[in-house]
């Protein structure tokens, strides 16, 4: 059985935020009107942001960036890994057959091992942490503003969020037919079209 916990089982789950709308601070938003509460006649749906990141345009081609970006890196600290999950099933199968001192030589890389792992792993999602919220920046300001514009036009007074409602407890049951991920994901998809950069045209021949 192996004793060291891999951190890093996989590369898109390490860059993925959750949530688009979870980053977006809590002054955005609106502020109740003073006196008595007038109560808007409206609607409540439900929307599930977490698949945004596969399917919302823009979230997945900066995801499939990001991903491109911190490979190496991954797969350097993966490599790591498995080198030191590899020396602690030899310390262990072959302690028997081992001189003391050998077993305490190689106990002693391990540890090594297993520093430079925790470092190398802290430094790594420190540094694609702040560069994911850095880049998905600019798209949950969309997502809030499209969001304010969808609810607007269809009357919705009250939008929930149930990537995690449901878990938490938030959210204890919802009628299906108030979900409206797919109708927002399509819309704002259709109002945010990716554009392809033209490729570079070949150097003029003299």
């Amino acid at each position: 059985m192996k004793l060291f916990k891999l951190q890093f089982v996989s590369i898109t789950l390490l860059l993925i935020a959750v949530s688009a709308f979870a980053q977006q601070p809590a002054a955005t938003a609106p502020k109740p009107a003073p006196g008595p509460a007038l109560l808007p006649k409206g609607k409540v749906a439900v929307i599930n942001t977490a698949i945004f990141q596969e399917q919302v345009e823009e979230f997945k081609a900066k995801v499939e960036q990001l991903n491109r970006q911190f490979e190496p890196r991954v797969k350097e600290v993966q490599s790591l890994a498995d080198k030191i999950n590899a020396l602690e099933t030899t310390i262990k199968s072959q302690s028997s057959v081992l001189t003391p001192a050998r077993v305490a030589e190689m106990t002693e890389n391990l540890e090594s091992m297993k520093r430079e792992y925790q470092r190398k792993g802290e430094d790594l999602q420190a540094e694609a942490g702040r560069t994911r919220d850095k880049a998905f920046e600019p798209i949950t300001g969309k997502l809030t503003k499209f969001a304010e514009d969808y609810t607007a036009k269809r009357g919705i007074v009250v939008l929930v969020d149930i990537s995690n409602a449901v878990q938490s407890g938030t959210v204890l049951w919802y009628d299906p037919r108030t979900d409206v991920t797919q109708d927002f994901v399509t819309a704002y998809n259709k109002a945010n079209p990716m554009t392809t950069a033209p490729a570079p045209k070949p150097p003029a021949k003299p």
